[in-house]
This record gives structure tokens, C-alpha cells and sequence, in this order.
């Protein structure tokens, strides 16, 4: 899937390296400025030989030295482990990456599925599109509810964007109308109030562009027909379905409280036929 704004520089060139290009180059350099533990250990060393023999430092702290450093080294690698795990996670999904212009340093953002993982200096590089990203680029994990929903949205109001100014409304756009309210029947629930909030201002111009063709003569009865047809929510059918519950239930402590009567009155007989004996 093609990312959401196209990640190009003020030069007019398509940034085809994305944010890795910086994010990478920043982590390679980071890389080689670690401090590992052959060195730590040969800093250490030093330090013994060069130490003030009149103030010698005790086998206690160099321990402790030697701890934290240990300690600070596998939490690092505990992280890099965790990141790995996350990143095998993602193949196969649809994530949102971040995307800043090495010319510029301007911010867009990439949107695609992941292909695969690389691991390049014990980092997970994620791949989408014969492009590149690191870990820290990651923005958001895309659903499926609202790839979907964006999806809809993005043709619908693309369908809308090619209408010209609403003072030049005719017949002629009759079927442009009609399929943007055909395709709006086909959303979901969820689909509808992601086009609610993020599409308000093209439903309110869809809506202004159907009373304007009605007004010219042109009619909307099937379409609206099928938009009260798709008009039935997830919660008119739950409505509906405890409605019908709560009969059920009810129905069922009636026919629980005649038994309970009728086994009352069962145990009254039995009780003044034992009185007579």
C-alpha cells in the first residue's frame, strides 16, 4: 500500500532512503562509540596500574564497578532482544512509519505492510516496499477496522474532490453523486463515524450537493432507500436482540412461578389430609 504523503525534498527529488537514512546513520555512529566490556575491562585495568599508590583504590569497589557496568550491559541487550521480538511481530501488518527528509528535516509519514526483518548490528530494520526503516521510526500499528475505513474514506473523498463548485451543479453529475452515496451504504458502523470525524466537511458537501440535484429534478429514492436500509446499527440489533431476552426471561419466571404454586398448593393438601388421619 502507497504511503500517505510522498517523501520529497524542497530539491523536487523523491527521498527514496526515508528516515533511515538518518536514523541509521545516527545509530551506526552510536554504534561505533559503544563502550563493551573488553574495553571497559582494559579502562579498568589502566586505571589499577595508574591508581595513587598511597591512596589505593579497595577490591570492593572495582568489584562493584565491574557489577554495574555488567548489570547496565545486559539491560541493553535485554532491550535490543525485546525490540527484535517486536519487530518480528509486525511482518506482515500494516504499520505507519515516520519519514523525515535528510535535506530538510522535515516530518512526513509512510504507511505500507511490512515485508520482512533485517537485523544489522543486533537492530531489527523493518522493510516495507524495497525501503528501510528502524525501530524508532515506527509511529503506529494499523487494525484492519481502520485500514479499511481510511481506505473508504480516502476514495470517497477523492471522489468529492473532483466536483467543481457547487453553484455549477446540473444533471450531468447525477451518477458522480449517486456512487459517493452508494458507497457510503456500504460502510459500517465503524467505517461511518471514522467518516464522521475525519470526513464531516465532504459528507456535509455530499449532502449540499444532493439537495442541490434535487432541486433540478433529479431523484434519490433508491439511493436513500438503501441508505435506511443500511441504516440499521449495531445497537438497533441489540436493542431488538434484549428485547426479545428480556421476554424470554420473563416468559420463563412465570412458568417457574406456576410451578412454585402449584407445588405450594400440592404441599397444603398433603398437610390438611395428614391433619384429618
Amino acid at each position: 500500500m502507497g504511503s500517505l504523503v510522498a517523501p520529497v525534498g524542497e530539491d523536487g527529488k523523491l527521498q527514496t532512503n526515508s528516515t533511515s537514512g538518518d536514523s541509521l546513520k545516527s545509530k551506526s555512529k552510536k554504534n561505533n562509540s559503544t563502550v563493551d566490556s573488553d574495553m571497559f575491562l582494559s579502562l579498568l585495568v589502566a586505571e589499577m596500574q595508574n591508581q595513587d599508590p598511597l591512596e589505593p583504590t579497595s577490591n570492593t569497589e572495582w568489584v562493584s564497578q565491574y557489577a554495574t557496568f555488567t548489570q547496565v550491559e545486559k539491560m541493553g541487550e535485554m532491550a535490543e532482544s525485546i525490540d527484535l521480538l517486536r519487530a518480528n511481530d509486525l511482518v506482515g501488518k500494516e504499520v505507519i512509519m515516520k519519514v523525515t527528509s535528510e535535506s530538510t528535516g522535515d516530518v512526513t509519514y509512510a504507511r505500507g505492510t511490512v515485508d520482512f526483518i533485517t537485523v544489522e548490528n543486533g537492530k531489527p530494520i523493518i522493510w516495507i516496499d524495497d525501503k528501510q526503516y528502524s525501530m524508532a521510526d515506527l509511529d503506529t500499528v494499523v487494525s484492519g477496522s481502520y485500514s479499511s475505513a481510511y481506505d473508504k474514506y480516502d476514495t470517497l473523498t477523492a471522489m468529492l474532490k473532483g466536483l467543481p463548485d457547487i453553484k455549477y451543479a446540473d444533471k450531468s453529475y447525477e451518477n458522480v453523486i449517486k456512487g459517493a452515496y452508494e458507497l457510503y451504504n456500504t460502510f459500517n458502523d465503524y467505517e461511518k463515524n471514522f467518516m464522521k470525524t475525519y470526513g464531516a466537511k465532504e459528507l456535509a458537501l455530499l449532502e449540499q450537493w444532493k439537495e442541490k440535484l434535487k432541486d433540478k429534478g433529479v431523484d434519490f429514492s433508491d439511493v436513500e432507500a438503501k441508505e435506511d436500509e443500511a441504516g440499521v446499527s449495531l445497537d438497533d440489533i441489540m436493542k431488538s436482540f434484549n428485547t426479545k431476552m428480556d421476554a424470554i426471561i420473563d416468559r420463563l419466571k412465570l412458568l417457574t412461578g406456576d410451578t412454585d404454586t402449584d407445588n405450594t398448593d400440592k404441599d397444603d393438601t398433603d398437610k390438611d389430609d395428614a391433619d384429618k388421619e
